[in-house]
């Protein structure tokens, strides 16, 4: 599904999206990092720290994404592999960001692995799972991207983020409006069909990982 206002192609998407990303990315230091401060900030499913910057972007939702190189909050049961209902741009703000990318097949090939699936009803309850299903999927690239780098996702395309516990990883993140109504989630065991209620980071351990990316970035513009 796609906002007639707004609609452009994925192409389109991420060249508008890296020449905003550009733009923000100038003000995090002086101005959104002493905001973010302030505002609340929680645990994405998959363990990094998600802080809403603008949802009302004219592009869709700029978010900074934040994986610390202290414990992480998981849910139990996330489904490592997913996809988005939207197209995504992000900037490496600090750290190497990696993830392979897959694609769902419908018989047996090289590589094909076989995995649980779920639908999300993104635009209605993101938290949930809809019924299981078995996929087939397989691997079809991985890309590192290091700090001052752009990576892309297309709306669909299911993926996994691979971060190593030890790094401390940032990026800036524009998601398009919604393209379609679900988002798939695989998994090597069964997924369960309940919902989720992500929890907030802690104030103390928001303000550690803000720190951490204001010095890192600091050192970077010297």
């Amino acid at each position: 599904m796609e906002d007639k206002a707004t609609a452009t192609t994925f192409i389109e998407f991420c060249d508008a999206a890296r020449d905003a990303l550009q733009e923000e990315s100038d003000r995090l230091l002086d101005m959104t990092l002493p905001r973010l401060k302030t505002e609340e900030c929680r645990w994405h499913p998959n363990g990094f720290a998600v802080f809403h910057i603008d949802d009302h972007h004219k592009l869709g939702q700029l978010r900074l994404h934040i994986w610390p190189n202290s414990p992480r909050v998981l849910r139990p049961d996330a489904p490592p592999i997913h996809s988005h209902v939207w197209h995504l741009c992000s900037q490496v703000l600090v750290g190497t960001y990696s993830e392979t990318l897959f694609e769902e097949i419908q018989g047996p090939g090289l590589e094909v692995q076989e995995y649980q699936s779920a639908d999300i009803d993104y635009l209605v309850d993101r938290n949930s799972f809809g019924p299981t299903k078995t996929s087939l999927i397989r691997p079809t690239s991985t890309v590192t991207v290091s700090a001052g780098q752009l990576h892309v996702v297309e709306a669909g395309i299911p993926h996994e983020t691979q971060i190593q516990s030890e790094a401390f990883v940032a990026t800036l993140m524009i998601a398009s409006h919604p393209r379609m109504q679900k988002a798939t989630v695989y998994s090597d065991s069964q997924i369960a069909s309940n919902s989720y209620d992500r929890p907030l980071v802690p104030q103390e351990e928001k303000l550690t990982m803000l720190n951490t990316l204001n010095q890192e970035l600091a050192r970077s513009v010297v």
